[in-house]
């Protein structure tokens, strides 16, 4: 069977805003991997943060292991249209395992810093829940351009197109990493 052309109009910008999506997370996901790697530093006091999400020591390495593990394979999946839905559900499995993780610590009144860029000095509150909301409503919005991809196999992709998508998702992706700088500058305490 013949794969079947992007649909034109509507459907075509929503499946370059989706792709958007897909890059923008795919950043994320491999910029929060990296920068909890980039050092012996990092990695130490990322498994030793693990400690205010009531994960006990024996586990540390273990979990720490597989939040990078699992970061970097949706990093990997995203951006490919055969793996996209896969990468796709793996996000917004992790991000809802993290809104949850971080509620928690936030509910027992912990002063834990956030980890998800590396070393943060701002401390988990609420702005971190919005944030993860926020890339839980970009991941169904990279479902809702993945899905005529995965009907049409992906045929008629205009690179043009694909260039600025992917441009403009970089772009936010650096505002979502800078997220807690960005409060901070703007919400001060």
């Amino acid at each position: 069977m013949k794969a079947q052309p992007i649909p034109r109009g509507v459907g075509t910008l929503i499946v370059y805003i989706g792709f958007g999506c897909r890059v923008l997370l795919a950043v994320v996901f491999f910029a929060a991997a990296v920068s909890k790697v980039r050092g012996r530093r990092d990695r130490t006091e990322f498994r030793a943060s693990l400690a205010a999400f009531g994960v006990k020591a024996r586990w540390r390495s273990a979990v720490a292991a597989a939040v990078i593990t699992c970061e970097l394979a949706t990093a990997a999946l995203l951006p490919a249209d055969v793996t996209a839905l896969a990468g796709l559900a793996a996000g917004a499995a992790m991000l809802i395992v993290f809104t949850m993780a971080i509620g928690s610590a936030l509910r027992r009144g912990g002063s834990a810093s956030c980890r998800c860029f590396g070393a943060s000095a701002q401390p988990l509150s609420r702005r971190h829940l919005v944030r993860n909301a926020i890339l839980l409503a970009i991941t169904a919005v990279g479902v809702t351009g993945t899905l005529p991809i995965a009907a049409s196999g992906g045929a008629g992709w205009d690179p043009a197109a694909l260039t600025l998508s992917a441009f403009v998702a970089v772009v936010l992706a650096a505002l979502v990493i800078s997220y807690d700088d960005l409060v901070a500058v703007v919400l001060p305490h």
